[in-house]
């Protein structure tokens, strides 16, 4: 027959346990301090400052269709366009 091994020191119960039956906790690994970067997403898709969000503005058929056709001859995209002159506007 084998031999029974011998258990190892981090296992052997403490003489007394039932009065602690914990000897210690061990010390979690600390987190990482955030950094002021942003997430991890933000470093893939660009900072805060420049992804773009949803934002739902009910406008005149007439200006949707200028808003298309101007996106169209520009070769960009609706949002784009409105975005350009959102940022134009608040600048």
């Amino acid at each position: 027959m084998t031999k029974k091994p011998e258990p190892k020191p981090a296992l052997v119960r403490a003489e007394d346990a039932e009065i602690h039956p914990v000897s210690g906790r061990v010390e979690s690994p600390r987190r990482p301090v955030k950094s002021k970067q942003g997430a991890t997403s933000d470093t893939i898709t660009g900072s805060a400052k420049d992804k773009n969000v949803d934002l739902a503005v009910r406008v005149p058929k007439s200006l949707r269709k200028k808003i298309r056709a101007m996106a169209k001859d520009r070769n960009m995209t609706p949002d784009d366009i409105v975005s350009e002159i959102l940022r134009t506007a608040l600048d």
